[in-house]
């Protein structure tokens, strides 16, 4: 594959920002966006108010192969944003990060998705964060839900409500787990990269419908068992843009099947042996189609969003063996029983 860089309007990459800056204190922001168009603008305009920090900032964005106009709306703000435009045709976002870290440039390397909108002291804390923290390499910021209209809350406990909208609000400021950090609002010296550490593109958002989730996650507990540090800063705040779609039920148990299966990826021991949640999903199977309707609305809840992630978790632990799924029928999709097919939160 021929990989050719499509440049911001003004032809300077962001290499050449950094050059400019003398080699101090630029914060080079990277995201990837597969038809992201239903929330670009959202985005794109908050990116338009956040305040340089000081040493400048640059902006990579890759085309993960979109096919909605994507590409136009982020050559549209290329006059109003430090901005290059990136292309990485096949699916997969860790693919298009990695094609991002192939020019990046700076003294700390901010990771965002493209449906978030950052406060607009977003990098000048960043900037801070770093500075008054010089033997920590990996930083979570803080990430808070942007509801829609008319929504308060989902309604999930706060386990729940960060795994499938990847939020932390409610963390406080120091040391922490790198699993912590989430794609929504992260940060990694560059040093981390220097002996050609990068994003696993066999985890994480891709053409498949049931990805293993956690692309940001597995590098960061990847870094960490390299004892590199993590810190994380409330200071530099994004809000996730959260659309109506995403809370539907059915598609809440589908990011916990993703999760699970993710976990399965990265190695993260389950508290049950694989043969025995085997079988337990089994039994799952055989009576929560006829006992869950006699339960409460929480336990049924509880129990079903149990069991979907402990699916995918089976299913990711066969994968890693080279077998196939057994979870997903017609459509790709896990055991949901009839009553959270289609209900709302």
């Amino acid at each position: 594959m021929t990989y050719v860089p499509i440049f911001a309007s003004s032809e300077i990459a962001c290499g050449d920002l950094w050059d400019d800056f003398g080699g101090r204190g630029m914060i080079c922001v990277m995201f990837a966006t597969r038809n992201g168009a239903a929330v670009l603008p959202r985005t794109l305009a908050a990116l338009a108010r956040v305040r340089p920090p000081d040493g400048g900032w640059s902006i990579l964005a890759v085309d993960n192969g979109s096919s909605d106009g994507s590409v136009d709306l982020l050559r549209s703000y290329q006059d109003r944003l430090p901005l290059t435009v990136m292309d990485e045709p096949t699916a997969g976002k860790n693919r298009a990060l990695n094609r991002a870290l192939e020019v990046a440039a700076g003294d700390l390397f901010v990771f965002c998705d493209d449906d978030i909108e950052p406060a607009e002291d977003w990098l000048v804390r960043w900037r801070e964060a770093a500075d008054a923290h010089p033997d920590f390499d990996l930083f979570a910021g803080a990430t808070r839900p942007a509801w829609p209209q008319g929504v308060a809350a989902s309604g999930l406990d706060d386990q729940q409500t960060s795994i499938v909208f990847g939020v932390n609000e409610h963390m406080r400021e120091g040391p922490c787990d790198a699993a912590c950090m989430l794609g929504t609002n992260m940060a990694i010296r560059p040093r981390a990269f220097a002996d050609g550490v990068r994003f696993d593109p066999g985890i994480g958002p891709s053409a498949a419908r049931m990805y293993p989730m956690g692309s940001e996650t597995e590098l960061a507990r990847r870094l960490a068992a390299r004892g590199l540090r993590c810190w994380f800063a409330p200071g530099p705040s994004v809000g996730h843009i959260i659309r109506p779609a995403q809370l539907a039920r059915r598609s809440i148990l589908l990011r916990g099947y993703r999760w699970g299966r993710g976990q399965a990826h990265m190695g993260v021991e389950h508290h049950y042996a694989p043969a025995l949640l085997s079988r337990k999903n089994r039994l799952r199977a055989a009576l929560y189609p006829v006992a869950l309707p006699f339960l409460s609305p929480g336990e049924a809840w509880a129990r079903q969003w149990e069991w979907v992630a402990d699916q995918g978790y089976e299913d990711g632990w066969r994968e890693r063996r080279g077998l196939p799924p057994v979870w997903l029928g017609h459509g790709e999709a896990p055991r949901i029983v009839r009553r959270f097919r289609a209900e709302t939160a």
